[in-house]
């Protein structure tokens, strides 16, 4: 696909430019919101534009367009070239034929493409009218929504490079409001998959309505240090948040306090952590990466010792180490590394396991406000919190109206245990349900 549009800039770029990289994205993304089992907001949109890369005399050049012409294609050229001139930090940036992945991925399915709206917004529907009747104290449904995306990417160079891939995936996801008396909480679950069929209405709404009942009329908690358990969705949302301290770019500008410690050991001997492009549930497999670097599984921490970053090549030459396929940016971005599927590889215990390993446990089920409330150099947080006290493995009551406070390498060597039930969360970062041995734990008006 694109292949005019390709040939047409490789040949408006000859003479002009040392070496140049075209990159081409394009999309589709449909969303559908219910409330009273009407459509609340119905969004169709896609998407399509080439950025390119080129070096000149040493110096890298970055410039866009989102039209497919001639004249668009001449004058990114133009701009890049201008672009190149202005750099004053030269980057040992190259490109080359990349050999491709061998094995082939299972990425895109034909059947999500072939399901028909009206079989989306009945979902959607389904979700809400399904949760109201779940339990008389749900009052409220504010997101009972669908959504499905597909995307296509394709990359070339001026050394021989020549590759695209496409993908899709589907999200179905819900949120309830509960109210007893005048106490209101919220309950929350969602799927993220390639198989529409594995959309089940029913385990999303018992799920979302169990939490938001099991919630009112919550306790404030003991101010103190407690042994708990993050459940799988919160720790996975806590890796997402402190991700980029695994990024070389990151290292190389002292934004990362894993510096000078590949070979420390900087975790529990129990935590192994995996950056994996390959993943086969991963929403973010992909076969290549965004200098054409084929995917793969790299092992960032192995039972507690740090033994890699994340690299695109600009960054591994930095380091004299090779690429781990982890460039990234889009066709309106500068080059940068980012990770793919983030995953904290899953232990041997079951998350009941977990909570019967202390005579009193909390759970930790939500944190709110990891973007302002989490520092991702530092690794301190101070963040909002909702959970369950468990007494010898059995849930007691609801918490709520607490702050829980830590730092994140700190976490990482407090994991006593790792469970057995991880899950992908919507920023493709799996985790299971783990142990913590102890966490501050804050509550206003039992200080």
């Amino acid at each position: 696909m694109y292949d005019n549009e390709f040939n047409a800039i490789f040949e408006k770029a000859k003479d002009k430019v040392d070496d140049i990289e075209i990159l081409l994205s394009s999309g589709k993304s449909f969303s559908v919101r219910i409330h009273n089992q009407n459509v609340e907001s119905f969004d169709y949109a896609d998407s399509i534009g080439i950025g390119i890369r080129i070096i000149k005399d040493g110096r890298v050049g970055y410039a866009y367009t989102e039209e497919l012409s001639d004249e668009a294609f001449s004058l990114i050229i133009k701009e890049a070239v201008a672009n190149s001139e202005t750099v004053e930090n030269l980057e040992p940036v190259f490109f080359s034929n990349f050999p491709d992945l061998e094995q082939k991925l299972d990425i895109y399915s034909e059947e999500l493409d072939k399901v028909k709206v009206e079989a989306k917004i009945d979902i959607a529907k389904k979700l809400e009218s399904l949760a109201l009747a779940a339990d008389k104290r749900i009052f409220n449904v504010p997101y009972a929504a669908y959504s499905d995306g597909y995307g296509y990417a394709k990359i070339a160079n001026s050394k021989g490079l020549h590759k695209e891939s496409k993908t899709n995936h589907c999200v179905a996801f819900l949120m309830v409001l509960a109210q007893e008396g005048e106490d209101k909480k919220s309950g929350s679950d969602f799927i993220i998959t390639r198989d529409f069929q594995k959309i089940n209405p029913e385990k999303l709404v018992d799920k979302a309505v169990r939490q938001a009942i099991d919630l009112l009329n919550a306790e404030k908690p003991d101010t103190g240090q407690f042994p708990v358990v993050i459940n799988n969705e919160t720790m996975g949302a806590l890796l997402s948040t402190f991700s980029g301290i695994f990024s070389a770019k990151n290292v190389q500008e002292g934004k990362s306090l894993l510096k000078g410690r590949i070979g420390q050991t900087i975790a529990n001997s129990i935590v192994t952590i995996i950056d994996d492009g390959l993943h086969p549930d991963g929403m973010s497999t992909a076969p290549f990466d965004s200098e054409g670097y084929p995917s793969q599984k790299t092992l960032l921490i192995n039972k507690g010792i740090l033994t890699s970053f994340l690299h695109n090549n600009v960054t591994a030459t930095i380091d004299k180490t090779k690429s781990t396929g982890n460039a990234s940016r889009s066709y309106k971005s500068s080059l940068t590394v980012s990770p793919t599927n983030f995953v904290l590889q899953s232990g041997d215990y079951s998350k009941e396991d977990l909570l019967k390993s202390y005579d009193r446990i909390i759970e930790l089920v939500s944190l709110q406000g990891l973007h302002s409330g989490a520092n991702p150099i530092s690794g301190d947080f101070s963040l909002a919190a909702e959970g369950f006290l468990y007494e010898k493995g059995v849930k007691k009551t609801g918490l709520s109206d607490f702050t829980v406070s830590g730092n994140f390498f700190q976490i990482l060597q407090d994991i006593e245990k790792v469970g057995n039930d991880e899950i992908f969360n919507m920023q493709s970062c799996s985790a299971p349900s783990v142990l913590i041995k102890k966490i501050s734990i804050s509550s206003k008006s039992k200080q």
